[in-house]
């Protein structure tokens, strides 16, 4: 995927975060800061929480928005949507995402998801899959990132907190 990711022009990376910031649904985190990150992430995914961890160590730097989406089947969808509907939302991401830490089982669903939030994460996962369709594989985690300077990575994977300010051009 990596490989994959250098093939894809300037011009190529400024449609696809122009389709993102149009149609992605997800829940913000971070300070609202210049730099924004669009990550899709499955809730039942163990990379996804490790990339969720090492998100905290630049927040203040980097306005993220966690985009959930299914790759797992249909409990990681209603995960997916009982995240997005959540009042706290922020709260249940650190809740699951400890508990796949933890014991690399999600967080138990204890409220049904409705049939919109459920839409919305299938319309996440759609999105996600129509943003390349050249890619060799689709995985997540996946972050789309635009710098204060209007520079647009691609950045396939979980990375530590020193990979990811190195990937993300942070000081």
């Amino acid at each position: 995927m990596e490989a994959h990711v250098k093939t894809i022009t300037p011009e190529r990376r400024a449609a696809i975060m122009a389709r993102i910031e149009k149609e992605a649904r997800g829940i913000s985190t971070g300070s609202g800061a210049p730099n924004k990150a669009f990550v899709f992430f499955d809730p039942h995914c163990s990379y996804c929480s490790d990339l969720w961890r090492a998100t905290h160590s630049v927040e203040n730097q980097v306005d993220f928005v966690w985009v959930p989406v299914s790759v797992f089947g249909e409990e990681s969808a209603a995960m997916g949507a009982v995240i997005l509907e959540s009042a706290n939302p922020a709260a249940i991401m650190s809740a699951n995402e400890e508990s796949m830490r933890l014991s690399e089982n999600p967080l138990a669903i204890t409220s049904v998801p409705t049939e919109a939030a459920l839409s919305t994460v299938e319309s996440n996962t759609a999105l996600m899959h129509a943003l390349d369709p050249a890619a060799p594989i689709q995985s997540v985690p996946l972050m789309y990132y635009r710098s204060a300077k209007g520079q647009i990575e691609v950045i396939p994977g979980a990375l530590d907190a020193g990979a990811l300010k190195s990937a993300l051009k942070l000081e």
